[in-house]
């Protein structure tokens, strides 16, 4: 690291490691860069972990508005240089109020419909295909838990079960047109830096329904009127780029993804939780959520498909 910024004529004089146990070393940097203190995140990539890096160089023109990357080294070992953000907006996003709360998402939402609008034509991004892969991985953090907790309910793994198999959602193709998604644009990977909305961690990036980022932006949405707020917003924010989506494609979209994207992030939440970062009481709400979330989408789609 110091002979990389040293060859950028940059001066380390600080650095503090700040974790990144699934993405390689992180660490935050105060350096000199042409006579001017500057901060930095340097980002070293696990070997398992290391998709941004192929991301940013095949879709460079894309990404850079809407990230803050100052170097890639693609020699081992892979890294980044960003700027230094601040704190994620998820920070402290929970004590806002409901009107702060819909700014803040409003800002987000307009931001990745800019990139929604980007051409992806000519991009060498995969195509995002639903599976059973977030499905299997919380079938199985779910039943860690209720080996370890009195506390868990059997009935959990049955709700996921029933939405998967009842609407058969590994097999469901997407209707919106694709659009190039970020992948994971939950509010730990959004910033609020200079008047505009960031974006960090895009080994996710894919071709694919703009809906797939929408479902997992609500992912730290726990309010009944911000999760109706959230796509109404958006289609608000693609009618006034002039783009008009089907109604009927658009809810289909959002149904099978947000349920998707509920199971996925309920299987991180419980990691965060065997890790340390979560109490009990907070797991225990935020999975009663996400399952009583599925439940209800799960009755919407079954309800729209019988019409």
């Amino acid at each position: 690291m110091v002979r990389r910024l040293k060859d950028m004529d940059v001066e380390l004089l600080s650095m503090e490691k700040i974790g990144g146990a699934h993405a390689g070393n992180i660490s935050r940097i105060d350096a000199l860069s042409e006579k001017k203190k500057v901060r930095y995140i340097y980002k070293e990539f696990a070997d398992e972990r290391n998709k941004e890096v192929e991301i940013h160089r095949n879709i460079a023109d894309i990404v850079n508005p809407f990230s803050r990357v100052v170097r890639i080294w693609d020699d081992p070992p892979q890294a980044m240089l960003m700027w230094d953000l601040g704190s994620p907006i998820k920070a402290g996003f929970e004590i806002q109020s409901s009107d702060e709360k819909r700014r803040s998402i409003g800002h987000i939402l307009t931001r990745l419909t800019s990139l929604h609008c980007m051409d992806a034509v000519q991009t060498k991004l995969p195509v995002h295909q639903l599976s059973s892969e977030w499905r299997d991985w919380c079938l199985d953090q779910l039943g860690k838990l209720c080996s370890r907790k009195s506390w868990t309910s059997p009935g959990w793994e049955r709700t996921i079960l029933e939405a998967y198999e009842r609407l058969d959602i590994p097999h469901y193709q997407t209707k919106c047109p694709p659009v190039i998604t970020h992948g994971d644009p939950h509010l730990e990977n959004v910033f609020y830096k200079d008047d505009e909305i960031w974006f960090i961690d895009w080994e996710w990036a894919a071709i694919g329904s703009p809906l797939r980022d929408v479902t997992i932006l609500m992912q730290d949405v726990y309010e009944d009127e911000l999760i109706t707020f959230v796509p109404e917003f958006y289609l608000q924010c693609m009618r006034e780029r002039g783009i008009i989506l089907d109604g009927d494609d658009f809810s289909s979209d959002l149904g099978y993804l947000y349920i998707d994207h509920l199971t996925m992030m309920l299987a991180w939440e419980v990691e965060k939780y065997f890790e340390g970062y979560l109490s009990e009481q907070r797991i225990r709400e935020i999975i009663e959520w996400k399952i009583g979330e599925i439940e209800r989408v799960q009755t919407e789609v079954m309800d729209r498909k019988n019409k």
